[in-house]
């Protein structure tokens, strides 16, 4: 039974040793473990054998003459393949500043590709698929802080690359009412247009003001914050920090409630929130919807004045056309309104704490979809990513985005939705970087076709300020809105992509102050916009 085992222990060296030369690259020469292990065996075989007495033994081979060492070999690392479904192997480590190993999950993109793997616990990973090229890497768990890094993987089939980042420190947080009841919950039953409380970190205090967007919730600090999708007895989520001691806020959109500073070794903060206090900061609304051509109300119309994360449930207008919003979190707000066989709004509105905002008569005209093609260059029916902004709408700088999009035909041909009369500016973009963009007339003169380009780059720069948010708005050459694009405070830059052309520009602040103008050439030289 020992010698049996002992058998299969030779044979699986053997496949190992053998695979190892596959992966590895092969030589003349056996591999020193290999021989040595043959050796033995020999040696042992001898040893256990019974020699015949009546044999006389061979005598011993004359000794060798000595010969020059031979230099080492080196073994060639195998190669990747395009064939291969295992791809290149990418092994390596991720460990903390200190040396420990790291709880983390891997994430490599490159273009479409997208591979992802979680570390052992020793902090080791091994990951398959990858192909030659350029990857960005994204390192991300609880007990770690975000890290991003580019790497390049050659043409070996095996290789190797190790990463370190730095811990995060995890933090309890609660949110109560002054009587003890959940904050959430608090907050859902009196507030119920408002978002949920956000929570973030940073080595530093924050401002008293935050620049607004109109999103749900604002994201500054460098902390990552995990919210508790059913909160319990106030507990809200945890809130993982890059460094301590640290300042923790609670948000509530752009407002800056409350901070705490939390001291090293700290596992807990808590909130306690005035729910009525925060319902005398709602704003409101009131507008009357009318038909352009008769005047009289829409029978079915509803107006949305919400957050751009929250999606449909529009409230209906009364018999008089008129309706009023109340409990609106203030900031900017997503307008939008819908009745059947007319046009429709989509804009947005910005309202302060405490304010009314009254927007008047909305007059809808008839539905009237506007219908065109999509080209390439050689004149082909073309693809891409399209969206549309009805310029009659947009009464203020704000960015074009409604979350509206249409899809193209196989012929290149497509239709956009909910539009009337009046300007709309179309834009299509491909993820090979080629643009189109036009300002089109509803109804046309003329059939509307719109031909991609190889685009032109203009790369947009920002100050890191929290209190400031900026949109650049582009203009062709009739002083028509053509590009829309808002930074927010996180975004400190982005690039712009439009088609070859002169255009003038606009920035405005988040209280949408004209800041800055000029114009931009786009083309084979990307340009380049500093905000200041």
């Amino acid at each position: 039974m020992v010698a049996r085992f002992a058998w299969l222990c030779v044979v699986e060296f053997v496949i190992a040793v053998v695979l190892a030369m596959q992966v590895f690259g092969s030589t003349n020469e056996v591999p020193t473990a290999m021989h040595t292990m043959v050796h033995v065996k020999t040696v042992r075989l001898e040893a256990a054998g019974t020699q015949d007495p009546g044999v006389e033994e061979p005598p011993p081979p004359p000794p060798e003459e000595p010969t020059s060492p031979t230099p080492p070999r080196t073994a060639a690392a195998a190669q990747w393949r395009p064939d291969d479904p295992a791809g290149i192997v990418l092994l390596g480590t991720v460990r903390l500043r200190n040396g420990g190993p790291a709880d983390a999950y891997l994430n490599l993109t490159r273009e479409k590709d997208r591979k992802g793997v979680n570390t052992e616990k020793d902090g080791s990973f091994a990951m398959v698929g990858l192909q030659p090229g350029e990857w960005e890497v994204t390192l991300r768990g609880e007990s770690v802080v975000e890290t991003k890094e580019t790497i390049t993987l050659g043409d070996d089939a095996v290789q190797s690359h190790d990463f370190v980042c730095d811990p995060s420190f995890p933090v309890r947080i609660t949110i109560v009412t002054a009587d003890g009841e959940g904050g959430a919950t608090a907050l859902r039953k009196a507030l119920p247009r408002w978002g949920d409380f956000q929570v973030a970190g940073q080595r530093d205090a924050f401002p008293d003001r935050i620049a607004p967007t109109v999103y749900s919730a604002v994201p500054v600090g460098d902390a990552r914050w995990n919210s508790e999708r059913n909160p319990k007895d106030g507990f809200a989520g945890t809130l993982y920090l890059t460094a301590m001691p640290a300042h923790i806020a609670l948000l509530q959109r752009q407002l800056v409630l409350e901070q705490q500073l939390v001291q090293p070794g700290q596992k807990e903060v808590k909130f306690v929130v005035d729910v009525a206090a925060l319902a005398k900061r709602s704003a409101s609304a009131s507008l009357r919807v009318l038909d352009a051509d008769s005047g009289a109300p829409i029978e079915k119309t509803t107006v949305e004045l919400n957050t751009m994360h929250v999606m449909g449930g529009g409230q209906p207008i009364g018999e008089d056309g008129r309706i009023r919003i109340e409990g609106l979190p203030p900031g900017p707000l997503r307008f939008a309104v819908h009745a059947p066989e007319h046009e429709s709004v989509w804009s947005e509105v910005l309202v302060e704490e405490g304010q009314h905002l009254d927007l008047g008569d909305i007059r809808l005209g008839p539905s009237m979809p506007l219908r065109g093609k999509l080209l390439d260059a050689e004149g082909n029916p073309a693809n891409g990513n399209l969206y549309w902004a009805e310029l009659k709408w947009r009464t203020a700088p704000v960015a074009f985005s409604s979350n509206r999009s249409t899809r193209i035909g196989a012929d290149g041909t497509f239709q956009l939705w909910g539009t009337g009369r009046g300007q709309i500016a179309v834009m299509v973009r491909t993820q090979t970087g080629q643009v189109a963009a036009s300002v089109f007339d509803n109804p046309p003169a003329e059939p509307v076709v719109l031909r991609l380009q190889q685009g032109g780059e203009c790369k947009v720069t920002r100050p890191a300020d929290a209190t400031r948010a900026f949109t650049v708005t582009l203009f062709d050459g009739e002083r028509r809105a053509i590009e829309a694009r808002t930074l927010e405070p996180r975004d400190l830059q982005t690039t712009i992509t439009m088609p070859p052309g002169d255009y003038t520009f606009e920035v405005n602040d988040d209280r949408r102050r004209l800041v800055q103008s000029g114009s931009l050439t786009f083309g084979a030289t990307p340009c380049s916009l500093e905000i200041r």
